[in-house]
């Protein structure tokens, strides 16, 4: 990160700050987020997190998750606090159209100072600072290193150790896909020195949920799930009907996607989610095999090698005759 000390000298008085993220947060985005907000209310500023949409509550265990404004509830509060700051961090996204609606928001407010911690290719944000790595296991690495390089002498908190273990956690799925890197399981380590209780932060992700989303992965798993290991890929469907049959809350699906790649011979999974206006896409692959790729180029989408999204405007059956088309050709095995 570049010229850190007008940064340090800019936050030497106390500031108003929003921190922001992407659209239905994840655990990276919400553990990124909520671990920098710990890190800047006890040096007196004034720091309001928000969120675009709403976001899940079995995060609710993280330090501070109930200071996080969901814009759609609070879009006059919203408004003040972003007008108001002295300084925006955005982190965990690299493009303004992935916080809709608050992307107007920021863009009207030219005179604010930007702060980009991220990991997604091909960053759009014009910020004034920036830490940026592809190779990043997570935004929440990159919060761990920006701390290092901003304040070398800061002891990490336990409070602020669980919001970053749930971020390196959920985004190299418990460090078992590519994402995974030296530095993560580094973090990981010094973070159990800081008083992590990594047992607590497992069970709240992995022990904590509802009946409707257990029933929901069987049924996700039995009837909707597509496998052509001629092809290498594995499709899985989650369509209204189900979402509203199984009362299904967001982050319901996270993790649904990886499943068919427990499937020997699946190199890539899908999952297609039907929301009222499009069709989301999640892609995840094995090995080498970029899905940014596939995504950048086929669904106006994009994201790291082994895990992006992109949308589709055709109906379910025709975004699965698509995808399958696209991978006839691709010739994964």
């Amino acid at each position: 990160m570049e010229n850190i000390h007008a940064l340090q000298a800019f936050l030497s008085s106390q500031k108003n700050i929003v921190i922001t993220t992407h659209q239905k947060p994840d655990g990276d985005a919400m553990g990124s987020s909520l671990a920098l907000y710990n890190y800047l209310v006890p040096f007196g500023h004034t720091v309001r997190v928000i969120s675009p949409t709403e976001y899940p509550t079995y995060f609710s265990y993280l330090p501070g998750y109930d200071e996080v404004w969901n814009y759609l509830e609070n879009p006059q509060l919203s408004q003040i606090a972003i007008e108001a700051a002295d300084i925006i961090f955005c982190l965990d996204f690299n493009d303004l159209k992935r916080i809709e609606p608050l992307d107007e928001l920021i863009q009207k407010n030219t005179n604010k100072k930007i702060v980009l911690l991220d990991h997604h290719l091909y960053p759009k944000i014009d910020a004034d600072w920036i830490l940026h790595d592809v190779k990043a296991s997570s935004t929440c690495e990159l919060v761990f290193r920006f701390l290092e390089i901003y304040d070398p002498k800061f002891k990490i908190t336990h409070e602020i150790a669980e919001c970053i273990y749930t971020g390196i956690l959920t985004d190299t799925a418990s460090f078992s896909n590519g994402a995974t890197n030296k530095k993560s399981l580094e973090i990981a380590a010094h973070l159990l020195d800081c008083g992590l209780n990594i047992i607590y932060v497992q069970e709240q992700l992995n022990q904590n949920g509802r009946e409707e989303k257990l029933r929901f992965l069987g049924n996700a798993l039995f009837r909707n799930m597509i496998i052509r290991e001629d092809i290498g890929i594995g499709i899985i469907v989650v369509d209204k009907k189900d979402a509203y049959r199984f009362n299904l809350q967001t982050g319901d699906t996270e993790g649904l996607v990886n499943y068919p790649l427990t499937i020997k011979n699946v190199k890539v999974a899908i999952l297609i989610k039907q929301e009222p206006k499009i069709i989301k896409l999640s892609f995840r692959s094995k090995g080498d095999y970029s899905v940014e790729k596939i995504c950048r180029e086929h669904f106006e989408g994009g994201g790291h090698r082994n895990a992006s999204g992109g949308r589709s405007f055709l109906t379910v059956q025709e975004t699965i005759d698509k995808i399958i088309a696209i991978f006839e050709k691709e010739k994964l095995v």
